[in-house]
């Protein structure tokens, strides 16, 4: 059997779109910065693989109308070649803000004493890391998340965000995602973090009756300015008085919706957290 190497070099907003892609159709998916705003993206699929090849090309055409990336790349692996050998060689740690790595389970890493690990295993369902939204979400929660706090995180993807609230020392997280896909991989990542005790996983989204009246300390949502303005009423009354929510997954054009859905609550925005052309939100609830 004859394998290739498929890579491309994107930016890092095109990251997850193009995992989604190259996990669903391809073995393996392999990611590592190149420079300060792009990312290479590797997957793999024998040379008999035309329909998986093609399915693949057609969605990199489609990213490219958006943004002109550059050519998809296909190396045959020598003497045949061990795809999941060749794959996991491209993965490096991920370092966010001060304290917090992401690392994949395979790698060996001796965390310093003050460095929080996120170990995750990518290429399952969107949270990388590498987005700017999920980037700046990490960033916020590190000085953000306190021990003792209670979590909801809305639409948790991968689990990344869940997985830091845990390490982060949240005493109990609530992780909700409509998408079966995203559920089976967060479960995967939880058990693989030992976190299973902290955290409550379930299919779905707000109103929940795993979200009640007055019980997170902060909710967390990277998902869509659409989303976030649907959920507004129902993730306000969630959180406790002096609750801290953080909002990202839409564009710096998209954020005066936002802005307006979660002050209409009386839940005003504190910060910013804008990178190249995304931005998070950091709000927060009124005491009593």
């Amino acid at each position: 059997m004859i394998w290739q190497e498929i890579s491309i070099r994107a930016p890092h907003e095109y990251v997850e779109p193009i995992s989604y892609l190259f996990s669903r159709y391809g073995h393996g998916l392999a990611m590592e910065p190149d420079g300060p705003d792009h990312v290479i993206l590797r997957t793999y699929l024998t040379t008999t693989s035309r329909q998986r090849r093609a399915r693949i090309e057609v969605g990199i055409k489609l990213v490219s109308i958006l943004e002109d990336l550059g050519e998809l790349t296909f190396t045959t692996l020598e003497g045949g070649g061990d795809w999941e050998n060749a794959w996991k060689s491209h993965f490096t740690l991920l370092e966010v803000g001060k304290r917090l790595v992401i690392k994949p389970s395979w790698i060996e890493h001796e965390p310093t004493a003050d460095q929080v690990v996120i170990e995750l295993d990518p290429g399952m369902a969107f949270g990388t890391g590498y987005h700017p939204t999920t980037h700046c979400c990490l960033e916020a929660m590190e000085r953000l998340v306190a021990p003792g706090m209670a979590v909801l995180d809305l639409g948790t993807g991968s689990g990344i965000l869940t997985i830091t609230a845990a390490r982060l020392g949240a005493e109990r997280v609530v992780a909700l995602d409509i998408d079966p896909q995203a559920i089976l991989a967060a479960r995967q990542n939880f058990r693989r973090s030992r976190i299973q005790k902290q955290v409550t996983l379930a299919r779905g989204s707000l109103p929940s009756p795993l979200a009640k009246d007055r019980e997170f300390d902060m909710v967390l949502a990277n998902i869509s300015q659409r989303a976030i303005c649907e959920r507004a009423p129902y993730l306000a009354p969630a959180l406790k008085p002096g609750g801290v929510f953080i909002a990202s997954g839409f564009l710096q054009t998209q954020a005066p919706d936002v802005v307006q859905a979660l002050g209409e609550l009386d839940i005003p925005v504190i910060e910013e957290w804008p990178r190249e052309d995304w931005v998070t939100l950091v709000f927060k609830k009124a005491q009593d």
